[in-house]
């Protein structure tokens, strides 16, 4: 299953490069990464965001957000959209002058971990 890079409505990428830069000077607290719609990830699963190279030992790793929510009328978990996750300001400033690798990654109860493909940043001043 094949998941896709996240989204940074904040920072458009450009896709000649395939990169998106994201200038610290632009971001009040934090930088939004949404996860595009439909997502496919169960709405029982966990969400987060993580930096570097490497999906299974991330540099960083952001904070859970749910998939989805209980529905009373049906009795079922719903998937979300719109999903907005967050990466402080502060922990970006570690990657000033770099290229990092961004993904989302997802959970479900029995620490089954899933990513979906990475979205290159440059961050800049």
């Amino acid at each position: 299953m094949c998941f896709p890079s996240p989204i940074l409505p904040q920072f458009p990428i450009d896709y000649r490069d395939e990169m998106a830069v994201v200038s610290l000077s632009n971001l009040a607290d934090s930088l939004i990464v949404r996860i595009p719609d439909p997502h496919d990830i169960p709405p029982n699963w966990e969400v987060y965001p993580i930096l570097g190279a490497d999906p299974d030992e991330p540099e960083w790793r952001g904070e859970d957000e749910p998939a989805g929510v209980w529905d009373e009328t049906t009795d079922e978990m719903v998937e979300l959209t719109g999903i907005e996750l967050q990466i402080p300001k502060t922990d970006l400033e570690p990657y000033l002058g770099t290229q990092v690798a961004l993904r989302y990654k997802f959970r479900d109860e029995s620490s089954l971990e899933l990513s979906s493909d990475v979205l290159l940043m440059r961050i800049e001043p």
